[in-house]
């Protein structure tokens, strides 16, 4: 029989070595404590039983200050009530749970991503929750300037797709070039009564003479808008219309009653003038 000794020495020469416990636990805490996120462990009482360092950096708090205790040592009691209803939900279902969150704080409003999971010993008990808390306060602000930014450009886009184009005292024109789909369509209504509502216009000419196909949708806008202007005091002049675009509303059987139309967008200026 072959001696351990000899089975050591082989291991050795291979490169292969059973691990320190002691070495494996260091690294491990080391680890954990370089984490940017606040790490913790409680046990099934909803105590603390560890916090890493960015915990403590965060809550100004030692794992002294936190061992044995719960959350009312470091939040107030409304939150203490919902935080031990996710962990006591984790812990029944022995399912971890994921989720975003915003929170006020000492330090201001902040955002956190955060996982918690049951935590169980090599026999498979049960022995208390852990969290990793990340701070995604940073992140969230940079989303919500991004999404503003992209609401302006997108409001930026849409004056320009429908711009209101003062022609008078009490005349705008409003030229449409390009696609009407259903969304630009309702753009053309809200902006054209907010420019008559701004201009204090009494007549609104929409020319549509960059509109070489109509379909039923932007046919209903243009009754929708001339509907719309009546009721806040303008009238619709509507010019510029193809033979395409006439047979389409012929087809459609649209209703222009209350809507006046010309050829061109010039002799639309020279109708809203004279009046």
């Amino acid at each position: 029989m072959a001696d351990r000794s000899d089975d050591g020495a082989r291991a050795a020469e291979d490169g292969h070595r059973e691990p320190d416990p002691q070495v494996t636990l260091e690294r491990v805490m080391a680890l954990v404590n370089s984490s940017p996120s606040l790490v913790y462990l409680k046990d099934t009482e909803f105590r603390y039983t560890f916090i890493n360092r960015t915990f403590g950096r965060d809550s100004n708090k030692t794992l002294a200050d936190m061992y044995g205790r719960g959350d009312e040592v470091i939040m107030p009691p409304e939150f203490v009530a919902q935080v031990r209803a996710d962990e006591l939900k984790v812990m029944e279902s022995g399912v971890p749970l994921a989720y975003e969150e915003e929170v006020v704080t000492p330090k201001g409003r902040r955002h956190f991503s955060t996982v918690k999971l049951p935590v169980y010993d090599d026999s498979g008990e049960l022995i208390g929750i852990g969290g990793f808390v990340t701070d995604i306060t940073e992140r969230k602000l940079q989303e919500l300037e991004q999404q503003r930014m992209i609401a302006a450009q997108r409001e930026a886009l849409r004056e320009l797709s429908t711009p209101l184009l003062p022609i008078a005292e009490g005349v705008l024109a409003v030229p449409l070039v390009g696609v009407v789909d259903p969304e630009r369509a309702r753009q053309i209504v809200e902006n054209l009564l907010r420019g008559i509502a701004e201009h204090r216009a009494h007549t609104a000419i929409l020319n549509v003479t960059g509109i070489r196909m109509m379909d039923a949708e932007v046919a209903r806008a243009l009754v929708q808008a001339a509907r719309a202007s009546r009721l806040v005091g303008a009238r619709v002049v509507l010019t510029g219309i193809s033979p395409e675009v006439a047979q389409t509303l012929v087809t459609l059987n649209v209703d222009l009653s209350g809507i006046t139309t010309l050829a061109t967008l010039a002799s639309g200026i020279a109708f809203a003038l004279r009046e």
